[in-house]
């Protein structure tokens, strides 16, 4: 159930910011108002969802890419290597191999401190919480 909900809320985040762009050409990512962006996944998101960041952060000059994803026989991810590169050069790794899942980790980009874009690359010791309040 955990996973099914965490593909509704991706297919929803997806679905809101495809919807804002076709109304209001403005994707929450590319809006250059937007000064802070982040993206947060958890072990049970599908590899579809995490290979789909790959151009998330576009507007702000980031790449990302998203490799070795491995699962345990829970279909729990347990190693993954993403690698967050902007255009000036600078670079943000994470590579995980281990036997426990990861619980979350996000992604973000920032330029209220630098207007080229802090980022980043972050794993939580909390899972995503996708019960409603």
């Amino acid at each position: 159930m955990k996973n099914l909900k965490s593909i509704v809320l991706i297919y929803s985040l997806f679905a809101c910011f495809n919807l804002s762009a076709q109304q209001n050409s403005n994707n929450p990512f590319k809006d250059p108002k937007v000064e802070q962006v982040e993206i947060e996944l958890d072990s049970n998101d599908p590899d579809k969802g995490w290979y789909s960041l790959t151009n998330e952060f576009s507007a702000q000059n980031i790449t990302t890419e998203i490799s070795n994803i491995k699962r345990n026989t829970d279909n729990k991810i347990i190693a993954i290597d993403i690698m967050m590169k902007s255009k000036d050069g600078r670079i943000q790794k994470l590579n995980i191999n281990r036997t426990t899942p990861i619980k979350s980790i996000i992604l973000f980009a920032d330029k209220r401190n630098n207007p080229k874009w802090d980022f980043g690359i972050k794993e939580t010791d909390k899972e995503i919480d996708y019960s409603d309040k």
